[in-house]
């Protein structure tokens, strides 16, 4: 057995904790979707508790004053949208200082989007931002950025929430439109993976990384690397996406200017690194820490967290 068979069976453990959580996952989505969907009220509440205790375990986290939460909830009352984000990628030319890209290019770029497939894209590869209604996912995203499920001061780990959020997703993913999404679902892998049959998307953050869900365990493998998160006030165009997966996500296909953006999340001692950055491209936006943001997030119900309106 080669060296990389070895990587690769070892890396399809991270594949397969996934796919076990999600199952597990899925009957609990599914009636919180009923409940929600219906207005039972008491019921939502109760399977919303009940995730809160016994689905997003949280072992610590960082106490910030009332006078602090209060000045980010008003940071963020008009976040629409969250993309999730990291100070480095890595390039076909090198590694790409993402952080400075942004500024550069005035806010929010378009990149190589493949997974527009799934939701109905009649061009296989389109140019696009991806955003979420959920913070915590987006955040997740952002995670795989610095050190994945390891993260310290999370409501949950990233693993755990993307693997909640997207159950119910790929359920109806292939029940409700089997044979279509069959066919989007090869034509996805066609464009996403490499002659080695790897997923290339997560190795924009983690050479290692096997297969899509690898990297939000793996982390990334940039020295000095951390993650980034951005809200978005509105978008001045997106891409019209089919069911399920409208529900799930947003496509935004122009540049999601500086001004359309409400603030930064960045880990709590790299906020005066990214402000200084900003500062020096005469960017005026507000830059507060992922830890404050998820102190907020814990007092919010399992709905609201989902990104689901009331």
């Amino acid at each position: 057995m080669t060296t990389r068979q070895r990587d690769r069976t070892k890396d399809n453990g991270y594949q397969k904790l996934f796919i076990k959580k999600l199952l597990r996952y899925l009957p609990h989505h599914l009636l919180l979707a009923i409940t929600h969907k219906v207005r039972l009220r008491y019921a939502e509440k109760l399977l919303g508790s009940t995730a809160q205790k016994r689905i997003i375990t949280t072992k610590t986290l960082r106490r910030f004053s009332s006078s602090e939460i209060a000045e980010y909830q008003k940071l963020t009352q008009d976040t629409q949208f969250w993309h999730g984000t990291g100070r480095w990628q890595h390039g076909e030319r090198g590694t790409i200082n993402v952080l400075k890209s942004f500024c550069d290019t005035g806010g929010l770029k378009p990149a190589r989007d493949v997974y527009a497939v799934f939701g109905g894209s009649d061009q296989h590869i389109i140019h696009s931002i991806s955003l979420c209604r959920s913070r915590m996912v987006a955040r997740s995203y952002a995670d795989m950025h610095g050190l994945g499920w390891k993260e310290k001061n999370r409501y949950g780990d990233a693993l755990t929430w993307t693997s909640y959020y997207y159950s119910l997703f790929y359920a109806r993913l292939f029940t409700v439109s089997g044979i279509t999404m069959l066919r989007r679902w090869k034509t996805w892998r066609s464009l996403s993976h490499d002659e080695h049959g790897d997923n290339t998307w997560g190795k924009k953050v983690n050479r290692q990384a096997r297969d899509v869900w690898d990297i939000f365990c793996l982390g990334s493998d940039i020295p000095g690397n951390y993650p980034i998160l951005i809200g978005v006030k509105e978008l001045a165009s997106q891409v019209e996406l089919e069911k399920p997966m409208r529900y799930y996500e947003v496509r935004a296909d122009r540049l999601i200017a500086i001004t359309n953006i409400s603030h930064i999340e960045v880990p709590y001692d790299k906020q005066e690194e990214v402000h200084a950055v900003l500062l020096a491209h005469n960017i005026a936006l507000p830059v507060t820490s992922i830890e404050l943001g998820e102190c907020v997030s814990a007092k919010k119900s399992f709905t609201e967290l989902l990104g689901w309106s009331p």
